[in-house]
Order: structure tokens, then sequence, then C-alpha cells
């Protein structure tokens, strides 16, 4: 699964752990930027390790 902000392997800055929806709702959620997405590894808000970019629901657009 790739970042949809850099393109690169999503994987958890926190923990390394590569992400995989655990469904079609999660995979879908990915291209919602306000619906927050978590670590099914360690369970933190899930921020690409590459980018930086966090999957955490908040609008980066005032």
């Amino acid at each position: 699964m790739d970042c949809v902000y850099c393109d690169k392997p999503l994987e958890c800055d926190a923990c390394g752990e590569a992400f995989s929806p655990k469904g079609l709702g999660e995979y879908q959620a990915l291209s919602r930027p306000e619906i927050p997405i978590t670590c099914a590894g360690c369970g933190a808000i899930l921020v690409c390790h590459w980018c930086k970019t966090p999957y955490d629901g908040e609008d980066e657009e005032p």
C-alpha cells in the first residue's frame, strides 16, 4: 500500500509497520483526510515514515 501523498510504501513512522487496510472502508478512508487512521501495530495515529504526513483527520486548510 502506498502513501496517497508521496507514493512511497506507507509505513508507520512510530513503529515501522507497513500499513495494510483491514477492509474496504479503511482503504477508502485513506483518500478522505477528515477520517483519522491508526496503525494496527502500535495504535498510534498513522504518520507516513517518508513524507511525515499524518492521517489524523485534521484538515490542513484554514
